[in-house]
């Protein structure tokens, strides 16, 4: 098929694609797949070629906005460790110990404050991708 067949047969997929990666597929994108995976991709034929690559697309799509911020994952890593290490010195007695336990719960109140701030950032990119939490 010409790429122009390859679009209109990207067209009829399209609802198909986008049910079940749940994202939102533009008719640019569809263009765009049919031109570019025509030009570069040598070694298989349309509209196969196209539709792997609208397929591959929308679930790479999926995937980075499910998939939690590396930035967020960082706090909440930190934020686990910062508890363990609250665990243990909670259970100390001397001088240096309770000092290092005030500074840890003030920087432990700064990161969980942070969490929730780019948890809600990340909440709102998904809703306005129309993404949320299915």
């Amino acid at each position: 098929p010409t790429v122009e067949d390859t679009v209109s047969i990207l067209r009829g997929l399209k609802e198909k694609y986008e049910q079940h990666h749940k994202v939102r597929i533009s008719d640019s994108a569809l263009v765009s797949a049919a031109t570019l995976s025509n030009r570069y991709i040598a070694d298989r034929f349309l509209p196969d070629k196209a539709i792997d690559l609208v397929d591959e697309a929308a679930s790479r799509l999926r995937m980075q906005v499910d998939s939690k911020p590396e930035a967020l994952d960082e706090v909440d890593r930190r934020i686990m460790q910062l508890k363990i290490e609250r665990e243990a010195l909670k259970v100390e007695k001397d001088e240096a110990s309770k000092d290092r336990l005030a500074r840890l719960e003030k920087e432990l109140a700064g990161l969980e404050e942070e969490s929730t701030e780019l948890t809600s950032k990340w909440q709102a990119e998904k809703q306005k991708l129309g993404l949320a939490a299915d």
